[in-house]
């Protein structure tokens, strides 16, 4: 009891408290005879229990570290390192000889750091991987179950007493252990950390499986990622839909991140740069170095509504860099917004519209030509006949003889037929919308 009081006074408050440190002290049979909250928590152990330091190691990482602390104990000014495995964690262990003011000795020191090797693997892999969130379980050199966390036993669909110490291969609920066992095997001949995916048809979903190779062991993780694979399998699906769409369309197409830059266009947005502007569109560019020739003023005039996110259509003519060819184009901008009506992107759409600007334009010229065969139809024609009308009211009928009177009477019903026809034109052209 002495000893264990002196240790308490002896050791650092630093050590004592820690929160990220194992400190234990051992007596000379390897009995844990004082160690901090950290290192209880983390073997499980009570407050008041005192187990033997060499059973928390496995068989054959025991038969390194007890010849160690027994050499150490005849080497008391040395200090002696051990990286232990146990679970998913690496403990880096320090030992060293602790005595009293007078140089007595009081134990084996022990001071562990921690490292997760979750933490290590998701590192190394580049995506987290969870002792806590994924599903986990560890086999022995004999292909033997020996832990397995609260998911694994979902995944068994039995608690671990149903399958630990035994065989994967006889408890795994899948037929395809059979195909993932030659992954084990292979990651365990090469000592390589292995990431194959998998569909599990009973359950139907699709996992990540990660296999890390230990010493004595193998850790293997079964990350679920169904999610994922549909949401993958469904962009993949609008990504064929919109690519569909926009080779097919008579318009050209180009989509822009919200820093403008360019994320995806068809195939004709490319002919069209090709052509006008002799140049290649690439993804990732910003769309501002591949405006076509004359659209540069209108758009760095209007950039501003643009990115605010403002619609903006014009139509403008693009010329031939080399020939100066001109086309007449509709030119579209309008943002791209997610269901929070935020801008997260821009699409620039043009139409070439020159045949039918074209069309129109003849269709105006005939129109204009209409007008004015109208308008002489109905003004300088009906001029010279409301004379002869004034003239036909003048002829005396009394000094024309039976014959004249006939042929006099079927002028005047002429003329004012004709009459009735030009001002019956001229209404219709002064109510229609087509001129």
């Amino acid at each position: 009891m002495v000893q264990i009081k002196e240790i308490k006074e002896l050791l650092p408050s630093f050590l004592k408290d820690s929160k990220n440190l194992l400190v234990s002290v051992l007596d000379l049979e390897g009995e844990v005879i004082h160690s901090n909250s950290k290192f209880r928590e983390f073997f499980s152990l009570g407050s008041l229990a005192r187990p033997f330091f060499f059973e928390l190691f496995n068989e054959y990482q025991r038969e390194e570290i007890e010849p160690l602390i027994s050499e150490l104990i005849g080497r008391p000014n040395d200090m002696v390192r051990y990286s232990q495995s146990h679970f998913n964690s690496l403990l880096s262990w320090e030992f060293s000889v602790m005595k009293n003011t007078e140089g007595d000795f009081l134990g084996i020191l022990g001071v562990g750091s921690v490292k997760d090797e979750s933490e290590y693997l998701s590192n190394e892999l580049g995506y987290k991987v969870s002792v806590d969130s994924d599903i986990y379980f560890q086999m022995n050199n004999d292909w033997e179950i020996q832990f397995a966390n609260t998911h694994a036993e979902l995944f068994f669909g039995t608690s671990a007493t149903g399958f630990i110490n035994k065989k994967i291969w006889q408890v795994f609920p899948d037929p395809k252990i059979y195909e993932y066992a030659l992954h084990f095997k292979k990651a365990k001949e090469t000592d390589a950390i292995t990431v194959i995916d998998g569909f599990l048809s009973e359950s139907g979903r699709w996992y990540k499986i990660i296999i890390h190779p230990r010493i004595c062991w193998m850790d293997i993780y079964f990350k679920d990622v169904s999610e994922v694979q549909l949401l993958g399998n469904e962009l993949g699906r609008l990504d064929l839909t919109l690519d569909s769409i926009l080779n097919n369309s008579d318009q050209s197409y180009i989509l822009m991140s919200q820093d403008l830059r360019i994320m995806r266009f068809n195939d004709l947005a490319s002919e069209q740069l090709r052509k006008y502007a002799g140049k290649d569109l690439k993804e990732g560019q910003k769309f501002l170095q591949f405006l076509l020739p004359g659209l540069e003023e209108k758009v760095l005039a209007n950039l501003e509504e643009i990115i605010g996110g403002k619609k903006l259509s014009f139509e403008q003519s693009i010329y031939l860099v080399d020939s100066g060819e001109e086309r007449f184009f509709r030119h579209d901008f309008y943002p791209i917004t997610n269901l929070n009506k935020k801008v997260i992107g821009f699409v620039y759409s043009n139409k070439d519209i020159h045949d039918s600007y074209s069309a129109f334009a003849k269709m105006t010229e005939q129109n204009d030509m209409l007008k004015e065969i109208l308008y002489s139809q109905s003004t300088v024609l009906r001029s010279p006949l409301s004379s002869i009308l004034g003239l036909l009211e003048l002829v005396d009928k009394k000094q024309l003889d039976r014959e004249n009177q006939k042929y006099l009477s079927y002028l005047k019903v002429l003329a004012e037929d004709l009459d009735q026809i030009i001002r019956k034109n001229t209404k219709t052209v002064n109510e229609s919308d087509s001129f």
